[in-house]
């Protein structure tokens, strides 16, 4: 073995994210049964995330169409931007903030919302980053971005659920920058 060799990174993705200084805000597990919708309010200088691990939803951002995020999908939105999700378009969407949620720890806490129709679970979140070359850098980045099947691999793997293991350090995200046209939103595509 090469004497460099104990000095390389473990985990880089992990690293960088360290040396970025990004700081969760907060974590929610949601479980969602139609009809439901959730209003998310405007969270400045946070990186929103909603990732679908079951079921269906539609994101819905003032100024861009609405998309359609399915099993595996992540969404991010940038600058916390005040949007929607909402099992089917033209839903009432509840303010997220005045809906009762369990808290399991200081930042994650779990949501359960709707009717008695199809379910829905989703992992949601928003992120901030302390460093000012990676707040510079999230600012550059398409107002909304989606990635489509992100986490089909994992999901295939362990249906609904994320797996909180060891594996999770091999979860790539799949294919190349897309622009998706008059939809408004990057996506990457496997």
């Amino acid at each position: 073995m090469d004497e460099r060799d104990v000095w390389r990174s473990v985990d880089p993705l992990g690293e960088a994210l360290h040396l970025l200084r990004m700081r969760g805000a907060f974590c929610c597990s949601s479980e969602l049964s139609a009809p439901w919708g959730l209003a998310l309010p405007a969270i400045p200088e946070c990186l929103m995330f909603h990732v679908v691990t079951s079921g269906q939803c539609w994101l819905e951002v003032e100024g861009h169409d609405r998309v359609l995020l399915q099993p595996g999908d992540l969404a991010l939105v940038r600058q916390g931007l005040c949007h929607r999700l909402v099992s089917e378009p033209g839903t009432t969407a509840a303010p997220l903030f005045d809906l009762p949620r369990e808290a399991v720890s200081e930042r994650y806490e779990i949501l359960r919302h709707g009717g008695a129709g199809a379910a829905t679970k989703m992992i949601c979140g928003a992120v901030r980053f302390d460093h000012p070359t990676a707040r510079h850098f999230v600012g550059l980045l398409p107002q909304v971005i989606r990635v489509s099947r992100a986490f089909k691999r994992c999901l295939g793997v362990a249906p609904g659920t994320f797996r909180r293991d060891a594996e999770a350090r091999e979860w790539v995200l799949p294919g190349g920058l897309e622009k998706a046209g008059a939809t408004g939103y990057d996506t990457l595509e496997e």
